[in-house]
């Protein structure tokens, strides 16, 4: 099982590196596993809310 702070980093780590830049099907995909991992509390609501809020203000990502 993935650790919280693991997951973060990872996160965070896709949203900056150049490779994810416009690749909104991986990011939509990034969104699914964390809101599947908050639901059956894997992760807290907290880290959920966050992670998805980076995503999404990403200027790399465009939700359709």
């Amino acid at each position: 099982m993935i650790l919280e702070s693991d997951l973060i980093a990872r996160v965070e780590t896709y949203i900056r590196h150049p490779v994810f830049a416009g690749s909104d099907v991986v990011m939509e995909g990034v969104l699914d596993d964390l809101q599947s991992r908050a639901e059956s509390r894997q992760i807290s609501p907290e880290t959920f809310s966050r992670l998805r809020d980076l995503i999404l203000g990403s200027p790399h990502f465009r939700l359709n």
